[in-house]
């Protein structure tokens, strides 16, 4: 289970890749990528691995926090951006994280630096906890993020009623709750290095929380990746359900178009019957409308074409041109 987390992040950094450049959508794509890093380099078997890479004494622990710490930075920047109508809210919010993320990377780095931690063990807070420097980074790290946390919880609260679309107002419940059970998630970490003083790592209690750790954090992050991708996902399923509504009525304007437009060549681009394949068409949408467009045309170059379209015929093409008109104003709808 310690891979999911990390590989639901990277797919989440592919999908969000053609906005990396943005400056509204780029924060989003970088909080995905710092957080993928983290959650990859705290793979036990990764983090052995990189260590050495990196001159051991677990500066790959150092590299990784930091990743975290800038992840969720950039992840409240993101919805605060998305959120936040306010312009001037909005500004002193993400001015007030930049100094927090300033300060909190700033004394991460320098108690880690203080510090001695020359075998590499990616249980920091248990190997070497018991050291100032150590306490430090441990600490200021965690109380950054517990704040990010709740903090990105509480502006999708306070802004999730104003929204209006349906799939925006999901999205950033299922956010906030993603973030509520990560931070669930680092007093579950908190907890445990009390109890591994106390009883040892060994202890039923202690092998219960490190479970709910990797269950919680599994399924933070794969609250928080579908809330990031519902807003795609729920266009992508318009558009599709458009496309189907599009070619079953290909399928019922091709008998109509056969019977009207196509003995008069002179006005239609295509000299053949349509088939029932026309189903499959690969534009689909633009078939129909050049089919509309030739009926119609046949209709007013030769009146006497109307009495061959009967009461259904003309309902299709009526509901064919409606379907077409309702996706051309939601194009220019912003």
């Amino acid at each position: 289970m310690e891979y999911v987390p990390a590989a639901t992040l990277w797919v989440l950094t592919i999908l969000r890749l053609p906005a990396a450049l943005d400056p509204h959508r780029g924060s989003v794509f970088r909080a995905t990528i710092l957080a993928a890093v983290a959650c990859t380099l705290y793979i036990p078997a990764v983090y052995y691995g990189v260590d050495p890479l990196l001159g051991g004494r677990n500066h790959v622990g150092l590299v990784t926090l930091l990743s975290l710490l800038l992840g969720f930075w950039q992840f409240r920047t993101a919805i605060l951006l998305a959120a936040v109508e306010d312009s001037e809210v909005r500004r002193r919010q993400l001015a007030f994280g930049r100094w927090a993320a300033v300060i909190s990377c700033s004394a991460v780095t320098a108690g880690f630096l203080t510090s001695r931690a020359d075998a590499t063990d990616p249980n920091l807070p248990l190997t070497y906890g018991d050291q100032p420097g150590m306490a430090v980074f441990l600490w200021s790290g965690s109380a950054f993020i517990m704040w990010i946390c709740l903090d990105i919880a509480r502006v999708c609260h306070d802004n999730v009623p104003s929204m209006r679309a349906r799939a925006f107002r999901s999205a950033f419940v299922l956010i906030a709750i993603g973030c509520v059970l990560f931070a669930l998630v680092l007093v579950d970490r908190l907890v445990y290095g009390v109890l591994t003083k106390i009883d040892g790592a060994a202890s039923p209690s202690a092998a219960v929380l490190t479970v709910l750790y990797w269950v919680g954090e599994t399924f933070a992050v794969l609250l928080v990746g579908l809330g990031l991708l519902l807003p795609r996902l729920e266009g992508q399923l318009k558009h599709g359900r458009f496309l189907l509504h599009v070619r079953l009525l290909l399928l019922e304007i091709g008998p109509i178009w056969n019977r009207v437009a196509f003995t008069h060549h002179d006005l239609i681009l295509e000299k053949r019957r349509a088939s029932a394949l026309i189903v499959l068409s690969r534009h689909a949408e633009t078939q129909l409308h050049r089919r509309l467009v030739e009926i119609r045309d046949c209709e007013m170059a030769s009146p006497t074409i109307d009495g061959r379209l009967d009461a259904h015929d003309r309902s299709v093409v009526e509901r064919a041109e409606l379907a077409l008109e309702r996706r051309s104003g939601a194009r220019l709808t912003p």
